[in-house]
């Protein structure tokens, strides 16, 4: 479906598991994003990040906002798949499969931290490589991530930067997935506490991320605007055939 000019695939966390093993098959390169309220808003200002979001393989909704705006527009998405969430999964999933995931992003020495925090579930589990996000020099880090090898490279560098990075490097880094994970590596290292349960089952994910870290106020200020974006919406666009989906 479309929402404010943003393609979403209709799909649980189990479909998109799925899906994403379809794409390790397949081999060529696939752009994996979980969307967030706030991506949508960015891509209104930025053609590229709309351009690289609807041209994504897999378009998950990692958002209270975006599951609340497909009820609106009457056409519901039927769960929340989260980021963090799709990167535990495809972890434990690693070792039977036979996926090397690589870890790139956050700050040195976070990365880290998360892989030996997802050992202690998963210790088979295989790491291709991991490097931390505050690189200026691309070559040396795609030449590392090309020499590694993975089936999946999860990406912790920000949105709209992780999408657009990999976007532009595809071809070149010939990796069957690229996923955007966004703070994860944070939340999995233990650098910063993930919601209870609780909060996140009543969709106020966000306001305890706030309270965690205030100085996003600025970057949240576009939840309301959204809001008001989907209230104003005369219609609900039509569902649209995307790349892997119908």
């Amino acid at each position: 479906m479309d929402i404010l000019g943003v393609k979403v695939h209709r799909v649980s966390l189990e479909e998109t598991l799925a899906a994403i093993g379809g794409f390790i098959e397949e081999r060529s390169s696939h752009l994996v994003v979980t969307l967030g309220t706030e991506m949508v808003m960015a891509a209104q200002k930025n053609k590229e990040f709309l351009e690289v979001l609807n041209a994504a393989h897999l378009v998950c909704a990692d958002a209270v906002g975006i599951i609340w705006a497909s009820k609106r527009m009457e056409k519901p998405l039927s769960e929340k798949v989260a980021g963090i969430e799709i990167l535990d999964r495809l972890a434990a999933l690693s070792y039977e499969k036979g996926w090397r995931l690589f870890f790139l992003g956050a700050a040195e020495g976070t990365a880290e931290a998360a892989v030996e925090e997802l050992r202690k579930k998963y210790p088979e589990m295989p790491v291709a490589g991991i490097h931390h996000g505050f690189f200026k020099d691309d070559g040396p880090v795609i030449r590392l991530i090309k020499e590694a090898k993975p089936d999946i490279l999860f990406i912790a560098l920000g949105s709209p930067r992780q999408e657009l990075w990999f976007w532009r490097h595809r071809e070149e880094l010939g990796v069957p997935v690229g996923i955007g994970v966004g703070g994860s590596f944070d939340v999995l290292s233990g650098k910063i506490s993930r919601s209870p349960r609780w909060m996140i089952s009543l969709g106020l994910e966000w306001l305890y991320r706030l309270y965690k870290e205030p100085w996003r106020w600025k970057r949240m200020t576009v939840l309301p605007v959204f809001a008001l974006k989907i209230l104003f919406c005369s219609k609900a666009p039509g569902d649209e055939n995307v790349k892997g989906f119908s």
